[in-house]
């Protein structure tokens, strides 16, 4: 690493203006020394900072070429840039070996993104990176800056870096009386798999910031589109709440491949999120010593509530049912129920309905959420409630359970015991994704 005095990097004025350019476009160039213009190695890589939206060039990464190694020069060094031909950095006689530090923020940019799969946060979708577009930001009597602001994804990006843009280009504007088009992806809409720092041999914690703000459905498919320890990474980099989410929505092989690597106390936080048949799916997949990590983490109570689950043949519906569910009293009024639903809307699967239940958990009644909605907030639920409604028993056949669901166009179904004692709710989405296991790896295809 170099220790250098700071100054003001001005690029010198060009015969053209250059407002962008790109990351390709500044690797290997020549770097020399201010003073002399004596050359001291070539540009391998630029370090930004990320503390802002757009990460900012806070140095070059210089290769010298004897004795062979690499050190970090601050972008205030940069005292001169010529586009495409070289850039001149002061640092005094003889000290391009001495050390120097970065910032913890910085990362590299070739190697954290060239050539490496990201994430699109606008597209929901895993892309290759071809390319990085800079903004050269050069004011007047002031230092220039450099920013990241676009990913680039498209063709052009493969062809500037291997320096046939302009031959092919030409051709293909003789052929189709236009240019091949860029295709870029906004720095805010772009989410690395993995960074790494200036050191090189740190692997930053990815920031998963905007992935909490794509579906988790969306967020399965682009972890499945990602190698098994990218997949890894970014669910550990989740909240529990939203890699719970997004494990119910992944492929059973690939979610178990991700299973196998995550800690059992980890694991069991995600599981503790799960809605209760996903929860079993996954723990009965495991093997006994993951099995074992996860009960020893989860609480008695829980424990002893997934293993009745796993107990009960696969072909009932006590396997997929939920016993997370909105319940009502016979002597809650409306908005009584109402402030219940939204307080636990995000744990329970089923939301649209409330169940009704005497102080023994016997059923009742059922109301929906539209009732609800348009009655009163005074008016007692058993003022509304359907009487009698139709129920299905812990070992009914699922094949059973579907039927019910197409003949009363349900979207779930009270499952209670014997003695009519309310024991969880099953949803036309289990029971499609238990009688009709195809349909999901059509899909999924």
């Amino acid at each position: 690493m170099v220790s250098v005095a700071p100054g003001a990097a001005r690029a010198v004025p060009t015969n053209e203006i250059v407002k962008f350019s790109f990351l390709s476009e500044f690797l290997n160039v020549p770097v020399l020394r201010a003073g002399d213009n004596k050359r001291i190695g070539k540009l391998v890589d630029l370090a930004a900072s990320t503390a802002q939206v757009f990460p900012r060039v806070t140095g070059v990464i210089v290769r010298i070429a004897s004795p062979s190694t690499t050190v970090y020069i601050p972008w205030t060094n940069v005292k001169r840039i010529v586009f495409k031909d070289h850039i001149a950095v002061e640092i005094p006689d003889g000290s391009e070996h001495a050390g120097g530090r970065a910032s913890e923020n910085e990362i590299l940019l070739r190697k954290t993104f060239l050539d490496k799969q990201i994430i699109s946060t606008s597209g929901y979708k895993v892309v290759r990176v071809n390319d990085v577009q800079l903004l050269i930001e050069d004011r007047p009597n002031e230092s220039t800056n450099l920013w990241a602001v676009h990913i680039d994804i498209g063709m052009r990006g493969i062809l500037r870096r291997l320096g046939y843009l302009r031959i092919v280009n030409a051709a293909f504007r003789w052929l189709t009386d236009r240019d091949i088009r860029d295709k870029f992806v906004s720095w805010k809409n772009v989410q690395p798999t993995a960074t790494t720092s200036v050191y090189a041999s740190v692997q930053l914690k990815t920031d998963a910031s905007k992935l909490s703000e794509i579906h988790p459905a969306d967020l399965a498919d682009i972890l499945e589109d990602l190698g098994a320890d990218e997949r890894f990474a970014l669910l550990e980099s989740l909240d529990h709440y939203t890699a719970a989410l997004t494990l119910e929505e992944m492929q059973p092989k690939n979610r178990l491949q991700i299973v196998e690597l995550i800690d059992g106390s980890k694991l069991a936080a995600i599981v503790n999120e799960m809605q209760m048949d996903n929860a079993v799916d996954l723990i009965d997949a495991c093997d006994a010593e993951k099995r074992h990590a996860i009960y020893a983490a989860l609480p008695a109570e829980k424990v002893a509530e997934l293993k009745d689950l796993s107990r009960l043949s696969t072909s009932s519906v006590g396997s997929i049912m939920n016993t997370d569910f909105i319940v009502a009293r016979k002597t809650d009024t409306t908005a009584e129920v109402l402030d219940r639903i939204r307080a636990e809307s995000e744990k329970a699967e089923v939301y649209r309905y409330a169940y009704v239940l005497e102080n023994d958990d016997r059923l009742l009644g059922v109301i929906t959420l539209r009732q609800l909605l348009c009655a009163s907030p005074t008016t007692p639920v058993t003022d509304l409630m359907a009487e009698q409604p139709v129920t299905v028993q812990l070992d009914t056949h699922i094949r059973r359970v579907a039927k019910i669901f197409f003949k009363y166009n349900f979207e779930a179904v009270p499952v209670v015991d014997e003695q009519n004692h309310m024991q969880g709710v099953v949803s036309l989405r289990d029971v499609l994704a238990a009688v009709y296991p195809e349909v999901r790896e059509e899909e999924a295809r």
